[in-house]
């Protein structure tokens, strides 16, 4: 394992962060559409009505895709889901997050929901074989619940994160409870205080994506990088676990609920179909974890040339989207 050449190193790492700051860059000038705006939040504005100018769109947009890569890469660092320290694991996911201007346009949800996503697998992978993880699955209700007030979508993750705890063999009924109350409580204290007023609460309102993208161009290659996303992942997360079961048991149980995220947010997909975009930066996510898997677990030859061969085709779907 030690001995592997890197297949993407200090140098890729680079090269992924230039071009996903030339993509971004590129998506101002040209001035790229942006889905608009969807009242997807329970209680409070979703991103696309906080009325933020172009450029203040864009750099929070670029602060939180930022800050998820970073929190991905501690993550790792802290728990060891995927082995060794290569970049492949945060390059590829700023690259492939950058590619699709349906979500590296402007603010969306897609990046709160995969930093959400991050911050709350790590929360989670904290409590294994843990007797109490009462606290633990608390704060993971309580930012899912929160994250819900503009997106409704961060409560189709609470089943992830229950049936994470299972396999990861630190469920207690109370940790069950702790979960439901972390859920109910910034609502209740929310309403409790007057700043949720009861009329803000309100159903989803939707603009239907055939509707809202430019052209029907765009929406194909935007399907087409979502489809190679996913099946991509699909196969990658076969192949690793062939080695993973054979390999550190800890390591394979997180791995276990990192599919079982990445599953979710396809499921999502297919059954939430106008908030797709929602769900994107997970699944990039996830993808990229079953990328650095690997190039971890297998020995791959040219494994830089593989790297560089995919980076070109997101790119080239993004250049078509525009």
């Amino acid at each position: 394992m030690t001995g592997r050449i890197r297949a993407m190193g200090k140098e890729g790492m680079a090269a992924a962060v230039a071009a996903s700051a030339a993509m971004l860059t590129i998506s101002y000038f040209f001035d790229t559409d942006i889905l608009p705006a969807m009242q997807t939040g329970i209680c409070l504005p979703s991103p696309g009505e906080w009325g933020l100018s172009g450029i203040a769109s864009r750099a929070i947009n670029i602060g939180i895709l930022a800050i998820a890569a970073l929190a991905l890469y501690l993550s790792n660092k802290e728990y060891s889901f995927v082995h060794g320290d290569d970049t492949v694991l945060t390059g590829m996911f700023l690259l492939m997050a950058c590619s699709n201007p349906w979500i590296s346009s402007g603010v969306t949800t897609s990046g709160l929901l995969a930093f959400g996503n991050i911050l709350c697998l790590s929360i989670l992978f904290g409590c294994y074989r843990k007797r109490n993880s009462t606290q633990e699955l608390f704060l993971i209700g309580t930012i899912l619940s929160i994250g819900s007030m503009i997106q409704y979508a961060f409560l189709f993750m609470v089943p992830v994160y229950l049936i994470g705890a299972i396999l990861l063999k630190c469920f207690r009924f109370k940790s069950l409870v702790a979960m439901v109350m972390g859920l109910a409580a910034p609502y209740w204290i929310g309403v409790g205080l007057g700043l949720i007023p009861l009329d803000s609460f309100r159903m989803p309102r939707f603009i239907s994506l055939f509707e809202a993208i430019g052209s029907k161009s765009e929406f194909f290659v935007g399907l087409v990088n979502i489809a190679v996303t996913v099946v991509l992942s699909l196969f990658l997360a076969l192949n690793n676990m062939m080695k993973l079961y054979a390999g550190n048991t800890q390591r394979r149980l997180y791995n276990v609920v990192l599919n079982l995220t990445g599953s979710v947010a396809v499921i999502c997909i297919l059954l939430d179909l106008n908030n797709l975009t929602t769900y994107l930066a997970t699944i990039y996510f996830i993808a990229a974890v079953q990328l650095a898997n690997l190039f971890s677990l297998w020995d791959i030859r040219r494994g830089s040339l593989w790297l560089l061969g995919l980076s070109a085709l997101y790119i080239c779907g993004y250049i078509l989207m525009l």
